[in-house]
């Protein structure tokens, strides 16, 4: 079982790398850098990224979660802020307030928390900077 993967860059060489934490892994501590993470184990820790970050369907994290965007597919447990937008799919829940400026939670989707929708962006425009923690 692998604990981390690096997926092998399948496209254009400026497209940037992710990380793969596994079902079945569990990590206690803080992640944060500039690539894409997606979880499928279990996180008890802060999640400080630039790049986009995934809790997959098999994914649990119990603290705070600041990147540019947020997909969330498993269970979050704490605050979840991102620059751009965050999604909420129909097997996801979040047990606390969500701050971006385009939040969608599919139907089945469970948010126990405040939504804060802070601004617009525009099409086309530069991302917006990562929210203050």
């Amino acid at each position: 079982m692998a604990f981390f993967k690096r997926e092998p860059d399948e496209s254009a060489a400026d497209a940037s790398p992710r990380t793969y934490v596994a079902a079945g892994s569990r990590i206690e501590g803080s992640i944060s850098g500039e690539t894409e993470v997606v979880v499928d184990g279990s996180l008890d820790g802060c999640v400080r990224l630039e790049g986009r970050f995934v809790v997959g369907s098999r994914g649990r994290i119990e603290g705070e979660v600041t990147a540019r965007s947020v997909q969330v597919s498993g269970h979050v447990h704490g605050k979840v802020r991102a620059a751009e937008k965050i999604e909420v799919a129909h097997s996801g829940s979040i047990a606390g307030d969500l701050t971006a400026p385009l939040i969608s939670i599919a139907e089945g989707g469970v948010c126990n928390g405040r939504i804060e929708m802070t601004g617009a962006l525009a099409i086309g425009s530069p991302s917006a900077s990562l929210p203050e923690g």
